[in-house]
């Protein structure tokens, strides 16, 4: 029985406004737009460490459809030298960022928001500025190879 139970749980979805006062009770600071109980648009500063620069984070949600996560501020983000493209994103122009399988296993309907998109968006932000500093993504995931900048001697 408590198997059927989590099966169900599994894949009842939770409601926009639902979704909308879970993010507003943990996160009281955030601003937070509905429409129509369709679609939610929630903004807020996350701060990935006591030693990082905060950012401002946007997280577009339409029933049906996997929640788009942006960077909004700043505006571009800083790029490690020598690379002309943010690694693990979805949008370089956008700043939309890639922060789980896309098949449904790791998010789906039945999750709150505010219990995994936004610390894995915290966390996201924790691995770009490790990788600010090093050169190197070690956030996981699967991406194809960004391009580097290449090198123009003079002659």
């Amino acid at each position: 029985m408590g198997r059927r139970n989590k099966r169900r749980q599994k894949s009842r979805k939770i409601s926009i406004p639902i979704q909308g006062a879970l993010l507003k009770k943990y996160y009281p600071n955030s601003s937070l737009s509905s429409y129509m109980g369709l679609k939610l648009v929630w903004e807020a500063e996350l701060t990935p460490t006591p030693f990082s620069q905060s950012y401002k984070v946007r997280i577009e949600y339409t029933l049906g459809y996997a929640p788009k996560t942006f960077v909004v501020h700043p505006k571009k983000l800083s790029l490690y030298t020598g690379e002309t493209s943010l690694p693990h994103v979805y949008d370089n122009k956008k700043q939309r960022l890639c922060l789980y399988y896309p098949d449904g296993k790791d998010w789906h309907q039945g999750m709150s928001l505010a219990d995994t998109i936004v610390p894995w968006t915290a966390e996201w932000l924790y691995f770009y500025e490790n990788w600010l500093n090093t050169g190197v993504w070690h956030g996981g995931g699967e991406h194809p190879p960004r391009k580097k900048k290449k090198n123009i001697k003079n002659k």
